[in-house]
């Protein structure tokens, strides 16, 4: 393999170091773009960032929600909160106002809860340059919810004003506040779910990109929870009886891994592995496993189900001596799908780009994230789904978290511009809404394991268990 001459690779790095230090700066060369939405988006982002709302925090993630109610109230929308019947948490928040259309509805999601609290960041700062403030959850996703709240405002204002006639909008229109999605909304994934029945269109208010792009798609995840059993023995007088679940596990990573395709999207990762009797002496009879998997489309994920689930039930170790094998089982504990880029969403993503254009005089793009979010457990086919249509800011869930306050009002009308367009082509959106949801369960699964979550789900909500995530579901 040749070398690059190392003045030309020097060359390269400042070139790159360049790109994003412009990147970076583009997104803070722009100014309000309407200073009374600014204002009080301002106003509404202070109270919100107040109150102390980490995921732990049910009374404080409560009091967000109910700010979120009221300012959905006074724009006529009638609120639910729904008590968590599984895990500990606050209470998930859906306002809903029937719109002209009442069986089609555009989703805006969002989540009242935060990562670090009030006594690690402090409470909300305007910084000395007028132009950024700091607090807990300040872009994640405070910010967003301001954004979110005063885009509604405006656009229902606008309405019975050029409404010809009538106050309602085109399509229904729903707003979800999750109470643990840093914790991967558990105990309301599938409360989440079901709203992909009668979305047409999904919008997600986590914080755009760094630079100020929004995001077209995201990785899906699912995961496993895996039980290899074998059968113990002493590691020094035993003659073939033994079965070590360590060995067969070590197997199984080892196909595994080889699954993995960054280029396509697909991760394969063990992020736990534990078991045996913590001697020496004594042949590991049993382990657990989590596996981490991410993919980029319902395809790749079916796949790669098949994949390991080929993998976990072909066992490798046998004993010479009575012919048993090591015997492995495993359930899914989170299946959160993935929504990518359609022809569809393309079409709604130039309009929405080319609006952010005109308000902040530069150009953005759609970008590929990684991370999962609220906004992929309502992703199905047919449903149209948008994100990273919050304010811009960074340094996510580090007390450095920062907003950059003028994307509070250029983000809230691009999203104006938006809502009246598919007013004005809400037609373009008549398409066959998704399949419920145990369909679409039973249909793209499988396993029988899967089947029977799918089984599950099309129970009534209060008699389902949900099993909770341990880690960030944006990361």
């Amino acid at each position: 393999m040749k070398r690059m001459n190392p003045i030309k690779r020097i060359r390269r790095k400042v070139r790159s170091r360049l790109r994003r230090s412009s990147a970076q700066a583009s997104s803070q060369l722009f100014h309000p773009s309407d200073e009374r939405i600014q204002k009080r988006a301002e106003n509404l982002l202070r109270e919100l960032v107040d109150i102390d709302s980490l995921t732990t925090d049910a009374d404080g993630v409560n009091r967000v929600q109910g700010v979120i109610a009221r300012e959905l109230r006074a724009m006529g929308f009638e609120c639910v909160l729904t008590p968590n019947q599984t895990t500990a948490s606050g209470d998930l928040l859906v306002g809903t106002l029937r719109g002209q259309d009442q069986k089609r509805f555009i989703t805006f999601v969002s989540h009242a809860d935060v990562v670090m609290g009030l006594d690690a960041v402090g409470p909300y700062r305007v910084l000395p340059d007028q132009l950024h403030a700091r607090g807990p959850g300040v872009i994640d996703n405070k910010g967003g919810i301001s954004v979110a709240l005063e885009g509604l405002k405006q656009y229902l204002d606008e309405l019975k004003t050029t409404g010809g006639g009538t106050t309602l909008p085109k399509l229904s229109l729903r707003f979800v506040s999750s109470a643990n999605e840093e914790a991967g909304s558990p105990g309301f994934q599938e409360i989440l779910a079901r709203f992909a029945d009668d979305s047409a269109l999904v919008l997600g208010f986590e914080p755009a990109v760094d630079n100020g792009s929004i995001i077209e798609s995201r990785r899906g995840n699912r995961w496993y929870q895996i039980k290899i059993k074998g059968a113990e023995a002493h590691a020094g007088r035993c003659k073939g009886e033994e079965l070590n679940a360590a060995h067969e596990a070590a197997l199984k990573i080892s196909k595994l891994a080889k699954l993995n395709d960054i280029k396509n999207g697909l991760s394969v990762n063990v992020g736990q592995m534990s078991g045996g009797r913590g001697r020496f002496n004594i042949v590991c009879g049993e382990i657990d496993m989590k596996l981490d998997t991410r993919f980029s489309s319902f395809e790749s994920r079916d796949k790669l189900h098949r994949q390991i689930e080929s993998i976990l039930l072909t066992p490798s170790i046998r004993s010479h001596l009575t012919g048993e094998k090591t015997q492995t089982t495993y359930t899914i504990a989170d299946d959160c799908p993935p929504f990518s880029a359609t022809k569809a969403s393309r079409a709604l993503l130039k309009s929405y780009l080319k609006t952010v254009k005109q308000l902040e005089r530069r150009s953005i793009i759609a970008v590929k994230a990684g991370g999962a979010g609220d906004v992929n457990y309502i992703s199905a086919q047919n449903v149209i789904v948008l994100d990273g249509l919050g304010a811009i800011g960074g340094q996510m869930h580090t007390p450095e978290e920062f907003i950059y306050l003028p994307s509070l009002s250029t983000r809230a009308m691009a999203l104006v511009s938006f809502l009246s367009r598919i007013d004005a082509s809400a037609s373009r959106l008549n398409r066959p809404l998704a399949l419920p949801l145990a369909k679409r369960m039973a249909k793209g699964i499988a396993s029988q394991v899967a089947r029977k979550v799918a089984n599950r789900i099309s129970k009534p909500v209060k008699s389902r268990k949900s099993s909770p995530k341990v880690e960030s579901a944006d990361i």
